[in-house]
């Protein structure tokens, strides 16, 4: 039932996602960095590093848009993937934007104003024809990608937005500020390995959870391992 709840959200942000678009869009940011501006997706990024910090990556297994693409893929290709090989391209790709968007910002003489609704002044980032070959564009890119590679292909290897959820994490460990997380009762574990193999992230939660809860920041909270757990060793708690 709760996996029926979960994915609720993620396709009615995905059915969405013709007018959320630009406030996930890395070149909007970029476009309003060149004017000294911090634009809707810089405060959307801004807001999920806040959120993270209390909730991990909660947001990549119950709101983000492109989850819903991944959760229909996964029923093409639904094969482990390589999760430190994708880290290295995501991480590259992340720290090229990311200094892109610095010098950009540098070179306008830095921040001069904030615009929630910088270049979708109508509220819809899909407001005209020719922009949804963009958005077409898009969708095409992460479901290729992803049935290609794997669970979650497109989301390991090309999402920028999670560099900022794992510095949230990240903050919030170094801070001791409780998280949520899942926990796991390790004397209840008889190694059957159903949490691996139903794991979208393709992390390897039997052995990653040995220390009494899933300590990687790749873990986004989807609750798939808690509830095909046979001997309910695994739960949501606060660590």
């Amino acid at each position: 039932m709760r996996q029926k709840i979960r994915r609720i959200p993620i396709y009615i942000s995905l059915l969405l996602f013709p007018i959320t678009l630009n406030f996930f869009s890395p070149y909007v940011s970029i476009d309003g960095a060149m004017n000294g501006i911090i634009s809707g997706s810089l405060l959307l990024f801004f807001l999920m590093f806040i959120t993270s910090i209390f909730f991990g990556r909660a947001w990549c297994g119950w709101i983000c848009p492109i989850a819903g693409l991944s959760e229909m893929c996964s029923y093409i290709n639904n094969k482990n993937v390589n999760v430190k090989r994708l880290k290295i391209i995501r991480y590259s790709m992340f720290t090229i934007w990311a200094g892109v968007l610095v010098a950009m910002i540098i070179i306008s003489d830095g921040i001069k104003g904030i615009d929630p609704l910088y270049l979708t002044e109508t509220g819809i980032s899909v407001d005209a024809p020719v922009k949804y070959i963009t958005y077409y564009l898009v969708l095409l890119l992460f479901f290729v990608t992803t049935i290609l590679v794997g669970k979650r292909g497109a989301c390991q290897s090309l999402c920028w937005m999670s560099p900022f959820m794992v510095a949230g994490v990240t903050v919030g460990k170094l801070l001791h500020i409780p998280q949520l997380r899942i926990k796991a009762d390790v004397s209840k574990c008889v190694n059957c390995n159903a949490c691996n193999k139903k794991c979208p992230m393709s992390i390897p939660v039997g052995t990653d959870m040995k220390e009494g809860f899933i300590k990687t920041s790749d873990c986004i909270l989807c609750g798939e391992c808690v509830d095909t757990c046979p001997k309910k060793a695994l739960t949501y708690g606060i660590k």
